[in-house]
């Protein structure tokens, strides 16, 4: 059902953009609403570049650091959507993107996408035991040791 719902507001948002265009392009005329338009598309460029590397810096540091970089590649992903969306001539494609630049929107849109990802269900305990052996390649005269780690997907097609 939420893939229908986004899928009649992704096309109904052409029209929705023509309408604002033309609602705007009334009041302001059409010269100062392109202007508005190329202009709102060059800041937003800027501003994206500016913050996306600062996040592309933290997120790099991250990695180096072996923490899981889950957060800041989320608003990297979200600020680039930003810029697509503002990239994209319209107002209301404008109005979403500029929403996503603010620091304290972009963080709970983060937290909402993450509060809505699927769980996994948990069957009995929720712990499946997956035994193996590891060793590195190159090192055959290591005997190989054994790893037992809990795995916990809540499926029970792979026992």
């Amino acid at each position: 059902m939420p893939l229908v719902i986004a899928l009649i507001l992704l096309l109904a948002l052409p029209f929705a953009e023509i309408a604002v265009f033309i609602a705007v392009g009334s009041e302001l005329g059409i010269l100062r609403t392109l202007a508005l338009m190329i202009l709102s598309a060059i800041i937003g460029v800027m501003i994206v570049r500016h913050q996306g590397i600062g996040h592309l810096r933290r997120l790099r540091e991250n990695i180096r650091s072996g923490e899981p970089p889950v957060a800041d590649l989320l608003h990297t992903v979200l600020l680039v959507i930003a810029g697509i969306c503002l990239v994209i001539p319209g107002f209301i494609t404008d109005a979403a993107g500029l929403a996503l630049l603010i620091p304290p929107l972009r963080s709970a849109v983060a937290r909402w996408i993450i509060g809505s990802m699927p769980r996994g269900r948990r069957s009995g305990s929720g712990v499946v035991i997956i035994e193996g052996e590891a060793w590195e390649q190159g090192d055959e005269d290591i005997p190989p040791r054994r790893i037992d780690r809990p795995y916990r997907d809540g499926r029970d097609d792979h026992l």
